[in-house]
């Protein structure tokens, strides 16, 4: 990790947590498990389950950890131009996402709707379509997750940006002086006249999700401060086999205080501390086993349309077998295949569309 952490073990740290998403959705309310290895049991499963959660902390990591390169791509030397641009950089993005899952619902609703009977709630649909709500899969909540993350980012990435001109200085530090008082002027205002107006504050804060955002911005710092490189190389320094001993020692730590911590299927209070420890120890093996991160990497290639679907298929899979077989692990790895099917058909439908808009555009001299 003499580079930090690469495009490609970016798509394999998005493989193993996509891998531990449909199993965290699959297991983490299981009754009953029959195993190929029988020694296993059910409360195990769900323990197993409970601990993948952190794959949602991985998603969130890498992308706090990418977006850094990205903004420092979009660098200005003028404090609201790059205001401007950061936030151009962020909506396409997000907009994009929003794109995937309005596929997505149009497809796989459709179905629902269509062929299978089920009943259409117009009611329903304003908050699928924005995520907020997501009735239709619950899987979705955190694209608007995603989104509002985002949407704090330039503000980040401008916190800890150094401009040379004194100009920009003073509008950065009246920019961020300017926001800390209004905040703390409202939150007076709300917490001392106006009850509601602090409801909605608290409200506000909740629905951030602080621990998904922490480990955002963990990652985005860890990019910045380059604090993966500067760890392995003082490992290195140290003995070339004490990167592999640190390694293993976090992966079991990380797994043991996990397990322990978790009171249910939705912690995640520490994973912000968790997930760079062992995503530390994941990419440091891994990457003296080529094979094996080509494998994680396909599935990470995969990751977006496969978090879209799974529970769709698992949820048509399970009224078609219920009856006839017991939830195991071979249901796991059919939703896994479907999913990562309908992920290939998705991607490559949207990169034959974006080729025939290309096409078009070049006839039609539009640049």
């Amino acid at each position: 990790m003499e580079k930090g952490i690469t495009k490609q073990q970016s798509a394999v740290l998005q493989g193993v947590a996509i891998l531990m998403m449909v199993y965290h959705h699959l297991f983490s309310y299981a009754e009953t498990y029959d195993s190929l290895l029988p020694f296993i049991t059910v409360d195990a499963v769900r323990k197993i389950a409970w601990f993948c959660k952190i794959c949602v902390g991985i998603f969130a990591f890498v992308s706090g950890y990418g977006m850094y390169y990205v903004m420092n791509g979009h660098r200005s030397e003028f404090f609201f131009k790059g205001l401007r641009r950061e936030y151009r950089c962020v909506l396409v993005r997000i907009l994009r996402l929003y794109g995937k899952l309005w596929l997505v619902l149009l497809i796989f609703k459709g179905i629902d709707f269509l062929i299978l009977g089920q009943a259409f709630l117009p009611a329903e649909l304003p908050g699928n379509l924005t995520a907020l709500d997501p009735t239709y899969n619950g899987a979705w909540w955190y694209v608007e997750q995603y989104a509002k993350m985002l949407l704090v980012l330039p503000l980040l990435d401008l916190l800890f940006t150094r401009f040379e001109r004194s100009a920009e200085k003073k509008k950065k530090g009246i920019f961020f002086l300017t926001l800390t008082v209004l905040g703390i002027a409202v939150s007076l205002l709300g917490l001392l006249w106006w009850k509601p107006l602090w409801e909605l504050l608290l409200s506000a804060a909740k629905s951030m999700r602080i621990s998904f955002l922490l480990i955002f911005v963990v990652g985005y710092l860890a990019a910045h401060y380059g604090l993966y490189q500067k760890t392995d190389g003082w490992l290195r320094r140290r003995g070339g086999w004490l990167p592999l001993l640190v390694s293993g020692a976090l992966i079991a730590g990380v797994m043991l205080l996990r397990v322990r911590l978790a009171t249910d299927a939705s912690y995640a209070e520490w994973d912000f501390v968790l997930t760079p420890l062992l995503i530390y120890g994941l990419l440091t093996p891994l990457a003296h086993v080529p094979p094996i991160c080509s494998f994680l990497a396909w599935w990470g290639h995969q990751s977006t349309y496969m978090w879209l679907t799974h529970v769709f298929f698992y949820e048509w899979l399970h009224q078609v077998i219920k009856r006839y077989l017991p939830q195991d692990i071979w249901v796991y790895a059919a939703v896994l295949l479907a999913s990562a099917a309908a992920s290939l058909v998705l991607r490559g439908g949207w990169h034959l569309f974006q080729k025939i808009r290309n096409k078009r555009r070049g006839v039609c001299g539009i640049n």
